[in-house]
Order: C-alpha cells, then sequence, then structure tokens
C-alpha cells in the first residue's frame, strides 16, 4: 500500500493489479474473454509466495493470485473487509480480533477458504523454518516470538536423521497450536478465525492486508512439504508457488504460465467470489531489464503499463517534463537509501563500516540536493531521514538530526576514526542492479567520495537475482535499497533497522 511522500513515476493510467480494473486492451486475446493488460516487470518476478518474498516486483503479481481478510482501498485509504464477510470483531481491550471468512471464498480448484488456510500461511511465516523476511510483522501476536525462538532452539538440538526431523515438525505443530494466539473455533476447516494479540496494535487491520498475511492452500501445500533431514527444517519448494500445475490461488487471478526470466501469465479465474466485477481476463508481465528497450515496446504499443521507469537521468527528466497524458508522477511513501554492511568481516577481511563514524562521515559526504538536481534530475524530495516527511498522519521525523551535506565535517570523523586521508578503506563497492538507472546516481556518490574523502569505490553490477541473493546473504560492502511503506506507522520502515528482522540485510544493530 503506497502512502505519501518521495516521488513515483509511471507510465499509463492503469494503477492496481485488482479486481474491478477497467482496463480494455485494444489488441484482446482470441481466446479470453474480455482485455489483457500487459506490463513490463523491470526484473524477473522471482516467487509468489506470499510470505517468500519481500520485493514489489513479485508483490504485484502475489497481489492478483492471493487475498487477504482485508484491503485498503486505494482511492480511500481505508480498510474493507476482502476474503472476510465483515470487517473484524474486536475486543478485550483491542487485544483479540475476530474474523468471519465470507461463504464464497473459494481457491481457483473450487476449494472453499477456511481458516485452517489463514493459520497455515501465519505458522510459516513465524516458525523460522523458511526464514520469512517479513517475520517480524507478525511478531504482535501472542506466543508468536516464544514459539519461534523455541523452535530455532528445537532445530539446534535435532539429531540429524529423517526420523528426527520428522518428530521434530510433528512437535513443533503441536507446540503452535496449543501456544501462538491462533484460534479456529470451527474446526480448521471452519470459516471463523480468532488472533489473540499481546498487546493492542493501532494498524494491526492495515497488517492483515499486507501480502505477507494472505493465506495458502494448506491441503495441496502440505502435499508438497519438504523436510530437510540435514536442518530439520520444513519448507515449501520454490517450484510450489511458480508451477501452474500445482499453485493454488484464492485471487481474483491464477497462474497459467510461468517462462522464467521472460514473461508471467495470469487468468481471472471463475472462482473468485467477486468475479463478475472484472473487466479484464488476462494480465501479462513482460521481463524487460533494459529500460531504453522497455520504454520502446510500450511506445510501440506492445505494452499497456510501465510501472518501473527509471526516476534517474535524461530519460525520467524527459518523462516528467513533456506534456503527455500518459505519464504520471505523484507521491509515494519510499525511501531511496543505501545499506553499510555492519557484519564484523566481509570475505574474511576486518569490515571498517562497523564504525558508526565511518558510515556516518560516507553519508556526511553526499550531496543530495545536487543529486536530485542534477543527477536524477526529478527533483525528488531529500532525505535525511529514514522515514519519509509528511508520509504519516501525527508522526514526524526528526530531519533536524539527520545526516546534512558536510565534507569538512565528514574528512574530520574519518580521521577521528583512524582513515584520515581515506587510509584503510580500499576494497569499498556499491552494489547495484543493471536496470532503472540505479548506476547513476551510484557513479556519482563514488565520485563524491573520491573528492572530498580520497576514498576509492567500484561499482558492483549484476543483475536483479544476483543482487538479491546478494545482498540478502551479506555479500556487500555498500548496497542501494529503496522501501515503500506497507503499512501507516513509522515501524513500517523503522523494524528495517531492528536486530534480527528478516529484511534487515545490512546486519545493523543497535
Amino acid at each position: 500500500m503506497m502512502l505519501r511522500a518521495a516521488g513515483v513515476l509511471v507510465l499509463s493510467v492503469i494503477t492496481l493489479l485488482t479486481a474491478g480494473c477497467g482496463f480494455e486492451s485494444a489488441t484482446p486475446d482470441a481466446e479470453t474473454e474480455g482485455g489483457t493488460l500487459r506490463f513490463i516487470s523491470e526484473a524477473a518476478v522471482d516467487t509468489l509466495d506470499p510470505q517468500g518474498t519481500s520485493w514489489l516486483i513479485d508483490f504485484r503479481l502475489i497481489e492478483g493470485v492471493f487475498e487477504p481478510l482485508l484491503r485498503v482501498n486505494p482511492a480511500t485509504n481505508t480498510v474493507e473487509p476482502a476474503v472476510a464477510a465483515a470487517l473484524p470483531e474486536v475486543t478485550d481491550g483491542g487485544r483479540t480480533y475476530t474474523f468471519r471468512i465470507r461463504d464464497d471464498a473459494r481457491w481457483s480448484n473450487g476449494d472453499p477458504v477456511t481458516a485452517g488456510d489463514f493459520v497455515y500461511a501465519w505458522r510459516r511465516a513465524i516458525l523460522p523454518d523458511m526464514g520469512a523476511d517479513y517475520a517480524g510483522l507478525f511478531t504482535e501476536i501472542e506466543g508468536a516470538d516464544a514459539l519461534a525462538a523455541w523452535r530455532a532452539g528445537q532445530l539446534t538440538g535435532l539429531e540429524r536423521t529423517a526420523d528426527a526431523a520428522a518428530a521434530g515438525w510433528n512437535a513443533a505443530k503441536r507446540r503452535f497450536a496449543d501456544t501462538v494466539g491462533l484460534e479456529t473455533p470451527d474446526g480448521p476447516d471452519g470459516r471463523t478465525l480468532v488472533v489473540r494479540l499481546r498487546r493492542p496494535v493501532a494498524y494491526f487491520d492495515e497488517l492483515v492486508a499486507f501480502a505477507a498475511f494472505m493465506p495458502v492452500h494448506a491441503k495441496s501445500a502440505a502435499e508438497h512439504e519438504v523436510i530437510d533431514a540435514a536442518t530439520g527444517t520444513v519448507t515449501l519448494p520454490t517450484g510450489y508457488f511458480t508451477n501452474p500445475d500445482t499453485l493454488v490461488g484464492n485471487g481474483p487471478y491464477r497462474l497459467t504460465r510461468w517462462d522464467f526470466k521472460q514473461r508471467v501469465v495470469l487468468d481471472a479465474s471463475d472462482t473468485w467470489w467477486n468475479r463478475p466485477s472484472m473487466q479484464n481476463a488476462r494480465v501479462v508481465a513482460e521481463v524487460v531489464p533494459d529500460a531504453t528497450n522497455a520504454l520502446l515496446r510500450y511506445h510501440n504499443g506492445e505494452v499497456d503499463w510501465y510501472p518501473g521507469v527509471p526516476t534517474s537521468g535524461p530519460q525520467a527528466a524527459e518523462l516528467v517534463t513533456t506534456d503527455r497524458d500518459d505519464v504520471h508522477a505523484g507521491p509515494a511513501a519510499g525511501t531511496y537509501y543505501y545499506l553499510f554492511n555492519c557484519r564484523p568481516e566481509i570475505n574474511g577481511r576486518p569490515n571498517p563500516l562497523t564504525k558508526p563514524a565511518v558510515r556516518r562521515a560516507l553519508s556526511m559526504a553526499i550531496d543530495r540536493g545536487l543529486l536530485v538536481s542534477n543527477v536524477t534530475r526529478t527533483n525528488q524530495p531529500v532525505a535525511r531521514t529514514f522515514v519519509p516527511v509528511d508520509a504519516l498522519d501525527d508522526y514526524t521525523p526528526p530531519a533536524d538530526a539527520g545526516v546534512a551535506f558536510d565534507p569538512a565535517a565528514a574528512r574530520a570523523l574519518l580521521a577521528e576514526a583512524g582513515h584520515a586521508d581515506g587510509a584503510g578503506l580500499e576494497g569499498l563497492s556499491i552494489l547495484v542492479t543493471a536496470d532503472a538507472g540505479h548506476e547513476t546516481p551510484a557513479a556519482a556518490i563514488a565520485t563524491m567520495w573520491r573528492e572530498h574523502l580520497n576514498v576509492s569505490v567500484t561499482l558492483d553490477i549484476v543483475e536483479k537475482t544476483a543482487f538479491r541473493s546478494r545482498r540478502r546473504g551479506g555479500d556487500f560492502t555498500v548496497a542501494r535499497g529503496g522501501w515503500f511503506g506497507d503499512y501507516r506507522d513509522p515501524t513500517t520502515f523503522l523494524d528495517m533497522l531492528r536486530t534480527g528482522d528478516g529484511n534487515n540485510d545490512m546486519r545493523y544493530a543497535n
């Protein structure tokens, strides 16, 4: 869900891949009733696993294949029922939520959507087995933190045999049912889900509307579970969420084709409860990493929507300033930032970025005003706080306390940290993806660090799949990042800096 703040740029008038999309293609497919929405995915879609990603590219399609209990109306920013028949009943001073699933909610194979399907999906996110990026969002559920810690300890102590792993898994499921605040009073095949929180959470309804809280078809997923005897962990294979023959969804579309690094095709699901509201029959995501080629395909009429238009460089600046009715630049709650790796060592060498003074000096040597006026050339708001200014009601980030451009003070900080004139900071690089113009600001920042601090930095440009893997695994010194808010609370940004958070790729801890 998008809030307010940093600028975004899209081509065409399509804004969401959700039900009620009023698009009618100029060239509808003969085999479908209604139009086909074709759009550019600026990188390969990695997975359609609701609990298995934190990438916007994946979520664009996940939100079409799965549906949560609630949804946020993009026009009004209000929470509405989705799979739930109505808004939840909230009792116990805001600590207990009771959801009732609509009677006509169905999976793409015709099975009813049940409370047990939500428990199964949320259990996947809570348990440490799969290492869900968004596991931290579930810690407000009573008992979730304790159960995750218990399971981690159990996995450490298990014998490395198939029998021990299976027995451990059965014990973990029993303990989960007994101690975590998720109840199905009508049974797992019923339609009532009760959620007990450890404390009132003002934005819990928006969490429930987020993709990580979407259900998974428990019956079919359980048949594909893989128990790893070497680790004791139980996970679903990646192929379950990319194979049209196995993936079962409950959203407005169903997966019908997956051509890795080429395209993903979704067709309207005849079992979705609100099928009559849909005005298009197919969605095709065409993977085109090269921005010039993507724009050419859009201008040639081969695609209808280009959401990932680069927001940096001459192309972006020209699109914003050109008088055309298919370019839409507007605010969204997002922050573009760089991650400094805080691990003690990188590739076996001591890491100087563990020193706060070094990180602060590098930040102080970046002229953000120059970046947005002369490099990105689209004049995005300068960021001095991680939470965007004016993005959230009733919250004002401490912008005055944020780092400002001050090369002299930056040089003094480096000297105090034992790195006068950049000594000892050799071998740094900036990890970026080879798409969407990320190389341009990275090159400018590398120039600033060289000129102001005598620190030489190389650009490490890789394709997005390798970028994801390396960032998650800590194989970088500095890496680019971008984050859009998922719900209306500062923690949607700040939780990324929590020790142990699944999205804390820099391993920052304070």
